[in-house]
């Protein structure tokens, strides 16, 4: 058996490497269409890059084979040949349409890149069984195998790096594509070339003996790659023909698109360009300027402004010519002759890096600016009415109190005299209701006071203890009258001298056990005070006033503590202005604490608040 030498035309092989970076190319910018088209159009442009890449791997073999000579006559079965052509764009089509989706898989990448490597592989070794020789043909294994993983490799890493573009929103630039097209064309090329070292040939008898028939068969496969190239060619102008169209038709659509946004926005729409002529404007600036478009052609949009807003609208724009979108406000003269004001947004239009022109959209916002000042007009004018409000509390309050302590005062000098009983009655009333007179007198100030933050607590030392024992002293005569006991415990954990401000805490208390003793006809009224909280010289107290009385309605608890609020029942049988509830409350979130309500009507009613004050060290003041 003597082995055969081959050689091989090294055009031939330049121009075999050529077709196959060639078709690579072409099969990958088609490839691209088909990731962005569905249904029908992705199928057709499928079919596309499969006879492209198939063709091209197929013309790729056919121009090694005529490359590679031997010292025999080598004939090609046709059948053969065909079936190596299908079997490529077979392949080739299953590895398109495996990769199509927009998310593919690790397994469908492998598998993509699987299937070109196999047309590659199988068209080659399927049209090696084509030829018909008296040589005998034979591999070796090992560089079978790697010619085999060479297609499926590199097709692999094409497939792969493709689709980490597509991932990323952007499409692969000529550079990126080239270098894919050199890595595929590689697989093409590098499979057949390692098959054909692959391959030996061998011959029994003498080489001097055989019959050779030159020319014959090759000038068949010229033929078959003339032919092959020939539809190559008609592939990819198609191609360029159908991607002009489909430029030219995403272009008409897009200009579709952004002329009906433009035209029809609401919004004021102009068109600059960068030395700020105004190009074009949309109907709505007709409508919102009384100037048509006509009036604006050519001309810089500052002279339609004064001097000051001219100003403010040519240094937004040098900004936006920096690349840098702006918004600004300011105020135009309609054709009429009124004022009209609009927010602008300023935005570059940038095109290959450069700034190609300057869009603005303006919204007229006059009404809103007119309502804006109405707004802080009707402020000023209520918090004019509510100075003047507290004005009028604090001076009537001083006019009334002045006379009403001198009815007050002659009243209790006058029940020292010598009076029947029947005066003396009368007397009485007349000085109770004068002090309820002061009392609603007070409640009133107090809360004007605190409604419009004029109350600062003072911090001087107290004795809560004592506090409490002079506020308790105040309901003994009316306690003694009815059927009621009064409880009350301070923690001993509170210490004796606290620092705060000690009128505010017996208002507090005065209001609340008030309402206990007003609201329990017979039963007991229970007064817990308990240290909550210390951090350093901060404490936190925690009040309870607890009543068995008749309890409040679930209906009325949400409006408790609004001022004026009272159930109708008990303001027609208890009477009281509804602002001590109200008081209590903004007197205990200015000591940083909260009060709540617990009732059951029937049964009674609990009232929790805290309050913070703070510890001091000074015992001598106790007892001053």
């Amino acid at each position: 058996m003597e082995h055969l030498h081959e050689t091989y035309s090294l055009p031939l092989v330049a121009l075999s490497l050529l077709v196959a970076f060639v078709a690579s190319y072409a099969s990958l910018a088609l490839a691209e269409r088909v990731w962005s088209f569905q249904g029908r159009g992705r199928a057709s442009w499928i079919v596309l890059g499969a006879v492209t890449l198939g063709m091209g791997i197929w013309s790729t073999h056919l121009i090694g084979m005529l490359a590679f000579q031997l010292p025999v006559s080598v004939h090609y079965d046709p059948l053969y040949m065909a079936l190596s052509l299908l079997f490529a764009v077979g392949a080739s089509g299953a590895a398109m349409t495996v990769t199509a989706g927009k998310a593919p898989s690790g397994a469908k990448f492998l598998g993509g890149g699987a299937l070109i490597g196999s047309a590659i592989a199988g068209m080659h070794y399927v049209g090696m069984a084509g030829m018909r020789t008296a040589a005998q043909l034979s591999y070796t294994p090992y560089l079978v195998v790697l010619s085999v993983a060479i297609a499926c490799g590199l097709s692999f890493a094409v497939l792969y790096a493709s689709a980490r573009y597509r991932r990323s929103g952007r499409q692969a630039t000529p550079s990126k594509r080239l270098a894919g097209a050199l890595a595929l064309g590689a697989a093409i090329a590098g499979m057949h070339y390692t098959g054909m070292l692959a391959a030996h040939f061998s011959f029994a008898g003498e080489l001097n003996q055989t019959e050779l028939i030159p020319g014959r068969d090759e000038m068949r496969l010229a033929s078959w790659i003339g032919a092959a190239a020939l539809l190559s060619m008609l592939l990819i102008a198609l191609t360029q023909y159908l991607d002009r169209r489909l430029a030219l038709r995403m272009a008409e659509w897009n200009k579709q698109r952004y002329d009906s946004i433009f035209e029809h926005n609401p919004d004021m729409v102009c068109l600059f360009d960068p030395n700020g002529r105004l190009l074009r404007t949309n109907p709505a600036a007709e409508r919102i300027t009384g100037y048509d478009s006509g009036s604006y052609a050519g001309r810089s949009f500052s002279q339609f402004v004064n001097r000051r807003e001219s100003y403010k609208i040519r240094s937004c724009f040098a900004k936006v010519l920096q690349g840098s979108p702006q918004t600004v406000e300011f105020s135009i003269r309609h054709r009429a002759g009124h004022e009209i004001i609009l927010s602008t947004t300023i935005v570059p239009m940038i095109a290959d890096g450069k700034i190609v022109d300057i869009y603005t959209i303006s919204k007229d916002i006059t009404e809103q600016k007119k309502a804006e000042k109405q707004l802080v007009q009707a402020k000023l004018e209520a918090e004019r009415a509510a100075r003047m409000k507290s004005e009028f509390l604090a001076i009537m309050s001083h006019e009334i109190r002045t006379p009403l302590n001198g009815v007050i005062g002659m009243s209790e000098l006058l029940l020292e005299t010598p009076l029947t009983e029947e005066q003396r009655e009368y007397v009485a009333i007349m000085v109770k209701s004068g002090r309820g007179l002061t009392q609603v007198i007070n409640e009133v100030l107090d809360f004007s006071k605190l409604e419009h933050d004029k109350v600062s607590l003072h911090q001087d030392p107290f004795s809560l203890q004592r506090t409490m024992e002079d506020t308790l002293q105040l309901f003994r005569p009316e306690i003694r009258q009815r059927s009621l006991e009064i409880h009350w415990l301070l923690d001993p954990a509170v210490p004796e001298l606290l620092l705060g401000d000690e009128g505010r805490i017996r208002q507090i208390l005065i209001n609340l056990i008030s309402n206990a003793v007003k609201f329990t006809e017979e039963g007991t009224v229970d007064i817990r005070i308990r240290q909550k909280h210390r951090e350093g010289e901060r404490l936190q107290l925690e009040c309870t006033v607890r009543d068995t009385g008749t309890g409040i309605p679930d209906s009325y608890i949400p409006h408790l503590f609004q001022p004026f609020h009272q159930h109708d029942s008990s303001a027609r049988k208890h009477g009281g202005t509804g602002l001590g509830l109200a008081i209590c409350k903004r007197l205990v979130e200015l000591m940083e604490g909260q009060i709540q309500v617990e009732s059951v009507q029937g049964k009674g009613t609990k009232f929790t608040f805290t309050i913070v004050v703070r510890t001091s060290g000074d015992r001598l003041a106790v007892s001053v």
